[in-house]
């Protein structure tokens, strides 16, 4: 299937805001990213104990789908203010010099597009700039993602408005996503555990031209580097300013599970086919995106599981619990916004 002339062109437009295809700006991508990524490794082996699960396979598929012009999706939970980028200090320095081998994420408006420096900035860090607090899933940053992973689609888009990104013939590109939402550490139990998931990743995976190599994720112990719930300091890694040396290092675990067969999504992505695009937003709709968003958060959830983590409390995984969860709750939650139960962003 193909994504909806709409989606393509809501896609490239996006991409198109800033000029992706100059010289000028392919060098200071470049720049950014590889400094980011040789900084994010310097912190990750240097100051802490760094265990990985499957990585080496990981890497191996990252190379295969370029090979075959496959896209990747990796989704992951989200534990602290800068997993992104840190946890990609995880790639061999000799793939952080050409940004086709580096991810493309979704970021916060909010957060990394504040000012004109920053959404210059992050952009060339591939970023593509999100709304949260009610946007709900149909925003450009989620058409740009599908493109991305929809070569094809978006080169023969057969509108007749000509885009200079993505160039021609383009491939396949790798998107990481963590789709939990506002809120993400959770206690008790003090254990890293997961929201519920949003539906852009669920139009990623029904929308996209092919499915792509979907790559679950889990990783802790950055939530205790960079906690949620300090209000000062907020960006000061705590392994920095009281450092451990040795064994009593802080330890970061990284575990990525196996690509997701296609068969796990078959059904909803032709059952999407019959949809038209003024379904799209229609109870049905509705329904396979959250089928696809709780079979991936399964996926997750078991990734979580080998590293040895308790089961999660079953009221975690169902979304009217969120949406309805209250100081009586027994929770506690760390989020952007502090403690309080009143700022749980709601799906949408």
């Amino acid at each position: 299937m193909a994504p909806s002339s709409s989606t393509v062109v809501s896609g490239l437009r996006f991409l198109n805001k800033y000029p992706r295809h100059k010289l000028t700006w392919k060098v200071g991508s470049i720049f950014i990213m590889s400094v980011t990524g040789l900084l994010s490794r310097a912190f990750l082996y240097g100051f802490h104990k760094v265990e990985t699960s499957r990585l080496k396979e990981f890497f191996a598929l990252l190379d295969h789908a370029r090979k075959c012009n496959r896209g990747v999706l990796t989704v992951s939970n989200h534990v602290s203010v800068v997993d992104d980028p840190v946890i990609w200090g995880l790639l061999p320095i000799r793939k952080m010099f050409n940004p086709r081998n580096l991810r493309w994420g979704l970021g916060a408006s909010n957060v990394c597009f504040t000012t004109s420096f920053t959404s210059k900035f992050f952009s060339m860090g591939q970023v593509l700039e999100t709304y949260r607090f009610g946007a709900g899933p149909f925003q450009g940053s989620v058409d740009a993602a599908i493109c991305l992973l929809s070569p094809e689609a978006s080169r023969l888009h057969g509108t007749g408005e000509s885009f200079p990104f993505p160039e021609m013939p383009s491939s396949s590109q790798w998107v990481h996503i963590f789709p939990e939402s506002l809120v993400h550490q959770v206690y008790p139990p003090h254990e890293t555990t997961m929201k519920y998931f949003h539906w852009g990743v669920s139009r990623i995976i029904l929308e996209s031209e092919e499915l792509p190599y979907i790559v679950p994720m889990f990783h802790c112990g950055l939530q205790d580097v960079f906690p949620e719930d300090r209000k000062f300091l907020k960006y000061i890694p705590r392994s920095v300013v009281f450092p451990k040396f040795g064994r009593k290092r802080q330890f970061l675990k990284f575990a990525f599970g196996q690509h997701l067969d296609v068969s796990l999504f078959a059904k909803e992505r032709e059952l999407w086919k019959k949809l038209s695009v003024s379904d799209y937003d229609g109870p049905e709709a509705r329904n396979l995106r959250s089928s696809v968003a709780a079979t991936l958060r399964k996926s997750v959830e078991e990734v979580r599981l080998s590293l040895g983590l308790s089961e999660e409390d079953e009221r975690l995984k169902n979304p009217q619990f969120w949406a309805n969860v209250g100081e009586n709750s027994g929770i506690k939650i760390a989020g952007k916004y502090g403690n309080s139960v009143e700022v749980i962003e709601k799906e949408g």
